[in-house]
């Protein structure tokens, strides 16, 4: 037992290391042309947004079976083909890791920005966001990504690293599949606002431990102990772990984050984190060394663990 964990270290760092040196670009990931499939589906199988809310719903839990149990099947398959599942495993999480690009196309936007092209910026931002950019400031636009940079770093690092020491290669696909589908089916946008509900439902429930161990990395990470003042809107909702996330990550930074926001248009309130000072430039590249340097932290933790537990073993 202690033998198997180790090798799923050894398997996860390797699959982390490979992922960070070799990056696949986005236009050709994997999971690029995933998000399309889910997008075709979601026209085959919800052709009309003003159908019955229960029968929005129900369409999208069939939708969200279909699109994560075929993926799932083939897996099973290619594991009863295998000579060696352990390289299943690594193509899984090498399928699944792709937040090296996000950090390499955050750092595009930070030098556009430091040139002066903000145009430039808010079309290179648009692989990052699914909110508006057109209306957004330059503060604005800094600050929705040190958000999705947060996030995305939660499901797609840390995420990745629980939910395969957790249930394996079949739990992270599930994990990163769902993912994708609650983001191309987003319940932000009025088209999908019931038929993305059991998508979204999931993703809340499998995204609460990571964003917990999250917000206990950039506790680690602090500067201050002043929180933030958090300022209600009117109608404002947001998941309490994903709030507890931005929060902590808003009290390392030391600025101001969340506030209503636009999805094509349509504006969705979300209560503010109000600090001293508001994000700049510099704290998109404070928020990238933080992450790099949990992601190195995490890395020599497993490392040692797996060592650790072979020497016992073999000794």
């Amino acid at each position: 037992m202690a033998n198997e964990f180790a090798l799923s270290l050894i398997i996860l760092v390797a699959a982390l290391l490979v992922a960070r040196l070799l990056p696949i670009p986005l236009i050709y990931h994997p999971l690029s042309f995933y998000a399309a499939f889910c997008r075709a589906l979601a026209r085959k199988v919800h052709p009309d947004p003003t159908r019955a809310s229960s029968q929005q719903r129900l369409s999208g839990g069939l939708a969200l079976f279909v699109a994560v149990s075929i993926p799932l099947t083939l897996l099973v398959g290619l594991y009863l083909l295998a000579s060696w599942p352990p390289l299943i495993d690594v193509i899984v999480l090498l399928c699944c890791l792709n937040w090296q690009p996000y950090a390499r196309q955050t750092e595009k936007i930070i030098i556009s920005l430091e040139k002066s092209l903000f145009s430039l910026a808010k079309t290179q931002a648009r692989l990052l966001l699914l909110r508006d950019t057109a209306q957004l400031s330059q503060m604005g636009l800094v600050k929705a990504l040190l958000e999705s940079l947060c996030l995305r770093f939660s499901q797609q690092i840390i995420g990745i690293m629980f939910w395969y020491l957790i249930a394996g290669a079949a739990g992270v696909l599930c994990y990163r599949l769902s993912q994708i589908a609650s983001q191309q089916w987003s319940v932000k946008l009025e088209q999908y606002q019931h038929f993305g509900q059991a998508a979204a439902q999931v993703q809340q429930g499998l995204n609460l431990l990571p964003y917990w161990l999250s917000t206990a990395l950039y506790w680690l990470q602090r500067h201050s102990r002043r929180a933030p003042t958090l300022l209600a809107s009117k109608g404002a909702t947001m998941p309490k772990a994903k709030l507890g996330l931005l929060i902590r990550l808003s009290q390392t930074l030391q600025v101001s984050l969340a506030g209503p926001l636009y999805y094509r248009k349509q504006r969705v309130e979300r209560p503010r984190l109000q600090q001293a000072y508001e994000p700049d430039i510099a704290d998109l590249r404070r928020i990238l060394r933080l992450q790099q340097h949990q992601f190195n932290l995490l890395l020599l933790c497993f490392a040692a663990i797996a060592g650790l537990i072979l020497f016992f073993n073999l000794g």
